[in-house]
């Protein structure tokens, strides 16, 4: 990912239709300037960190003036475009929610599937999601360059926009009653995702309107997410083309 670094740099790719992956800005930066700044990050939806000096050497050489962003490989879509695009009579949207997908190489072959499969688009958290940088591309063997990203914050926006245009939202946890096979993905869906160790966040599970887990017979503990989501995808578009 390219590097914008400077003060003036990075605040008129923020101000411009640059499509940004991350701000670093110094810890000890304050005043006007980190106001505006943290103001255009959360009106876009960017991450911002908040990062020591040495980090700022480190990664952004030279004169960095306290601040530098990366660059976005892609180019992300807003939450109410690509409802807008996929809300219609007969339509049956299928999307993508992560939460805590933090490995690149797991949300690269996610993505991977989900392409494969038809899903509509990714919907991912402003923050503490996977950065989507080369190596993200590569382990999706390109398929993050044809499939649509949006980065949402706080996430709950994305369930709530949802429910009121019909789209059903679907958790994925291994304490469901419910197995993968018993559901029914024969209309509008979205599918939650979180990661192998901690799960979905309890604070998001209030907005599922159903979960379901995928049936193990092994003593191995859950599934690698990127796995389950082909189990999951597979099952979909199987009920799916029976209809």
């Amino acid at each position: 990912m390219d590097k914008i670094i400077g003060r003036i740099p990075v605040l008129e790719a923020l101000k411009s239709d640059t499509t940004i992956e991350k701000v670093f800005i110094q810890d000890s930066v304050s005043g006007e300037f980190e106001i505006e700044i943290r103001t255009l990050c959360d009106s876009r939806n960017i991450p911002l960190s908040r990062v020591p000096r040495q980090k700022l050497d480190r990664e952004a050489r030279g004169n960095h003036q306290g601040i530098f962003a990366l660059a976005s490989v892609i180019r992300y879509v807003e939450l109410d475009t690509l409802l807008q695009n996929n809300d219609g009579e007969g339509r049956k949207a299928l999307f993508l929610m992560l939460d805590g997908i933090k490995d690149v190489r797991n949300f690269g072959a996610i993505a991977r599937s989900a392409e494969v499969f038809g899903v509509d688009a990714i919907i991912i958290p402003a923050k503490g999601s996977a950065a989507i940088n080369e190596q993200a591309i590569k382990a999706s063997a390109g398929a993050l360059v044809h499939l649509p990203i949006c980065r949402v914050s706080p996430l709950q926006d994305a369930f709530t926009a949802m429910g009121r245009i019909g789209i059903m939202t679907m958790g994925a946890s291994n304490s469901a009653d419910k197995v993968v096979t018993e559901m029914d993905f024969d209309h509008p869906v979205a599918i939650v995702l979180g990661d192998e160790e901690r799960g979905i966040s309890k604070h998001l599970q209030i907005y599922f309107d159903e979960q379901f887990r995928i049936p193990q017979s092994g003593k191995t503990e859950s599934l690698n997410v990127s796995v389950a989501t082909g189990i999951i995808l597979y099952e979909i578009i199987r009920q799916r083309g029976k209809s």
